[in-house]
């Protein structure tokens, strides 16, 4: 079994399943709603994947070193640097420590990605759909991470995340709402690829009648985006999209980490698990986020009027 297949599995593995352990009382409690419990996942869906991502920083240097801008130097080092950036990141959300620093420094990481890497790749290539996916996912995963930040600081008065909340909520809703419809669009303009997050892999063999697949997933990402643009329904229809790239994981693409033939195969296997399952956690932080602003906006009333009346 070669590296490329087996240190990326081994860690993101693991990973899981140590966050898994880690939010047990969160994920398992009796004071624990089924909502909470979903959205609670949140850490762990993100930890995994960043772990996987790292151990292909490891084992896939070089080839990742070429995405790297050629006027940056240090190419090679710099892969090396992003591999253990996503470990730190990774191990932080599991042992749920130190989270107010890793999640906005990894929203950043993100953020470079867009800014340095994806989004001249898509105005160099405008024409061609596939390299607009990228600068949309990777965004999203900024703010993926930086709903965690913001709902781990919601109890810390002072702090950005607690003055701006309602403005960080807005934002939110809104750019996922504009990232879920484009996906849902990219579902069905293009059904020959593997639905959910967009790509050009076909999908697989074995999936039976992956046309009418691809567009029962665009049609329902659009209609989940379209009920995201609505406050009242903003945190259902974000949750909802976690659960549904949940089972698109389970149900789609982990079956062909079994089913791969090859290396190449095996690797692309790996990624869009994780790169599923790191949109699933992203969806469930971005509505965990929302819903702890909602919260603080009822209670800041009363808070008010027992101040008054004291």
């Amino acid at each position: 079994m070669s590296a490329l297949v087996v240190w990326p599995s081994v860690l993101g593995l693991s990973f899981f399943i140590a966050g898994l352990y880690m939010y047990r009382a969160d994920l398992f409690g009796r004071a624990s709603s089924g909502r909470s419990r979903i959205l609670s996942l949140a850490p762990v869906f993100i930890a995994a994947p960043l772990a996987t991502f790292a151990g292909e920083h490891f084992t896939a240097t070089q080839d990742l070193a070429r995405l790297v801008p050629k006027w940056l130097p240090g190419r090679v080092p710099i892969t090396y640097f992003v591999g253990v950036a996503l470990t730190a990141a990774a191990l932080s959300f599991v042992a749920r420590r130190c989270i107010r620093w890793s999640a906005p420094l990894l929203a950043l990481m993100f953020a470079l990605f867009v800014l340095l890497l994806h989004l001249p790749n898509a105005i160099a290539h405008a024409r061609m759909h596939i390299f607009w996916v990228f600068p949309f996912r990777e965004s999203e995963f900024a703010l993926g991470a930086l709903s965690v930040f913001v709902y781990e600081s919601q109890g810390t008065p002072g702090t950005w995340a607690a003055r701006h909340s309602n403005k960080f909520a807005l934002i939110a809703r809104l750019f996922t709402s504009i990232v879920i419809i484009y996906f849902g669009t990219q579902n069905i303009l293009y059904p020959q690829y593997s639905p959910g997050v967009p790509d050009q892999r076909p999908t697989s063999a074995w999936v039976p009648h992956p046309l009418l697949l691809a567009y029962f997933v665009g049609a329902v990402l659009v209609t989940f985006g379209i009920a995201m643009l609505f406050k009242k329904t903003a945190s259902i229809a974000i949750t909802s999209v976690g659960i549904f790239m949940t089972a698109l994981t389970i149900g789609l693409f982990t079956p062909d980490l079994f089913l791969a033939h090859g290396i190449p195969d095996r690797v692309t296997a790996i990624n869009f698990v994780a790169d599923t399952l790191f949109f699933a956690g992203t969806m469930f932080a971005v509505a965990r986020a929302i819903e702890a602003t909602e919260r603080i906006a009822k209670t800041e009333p009363a808070a008010v009027v027992g101040s008054a009346v004291a």
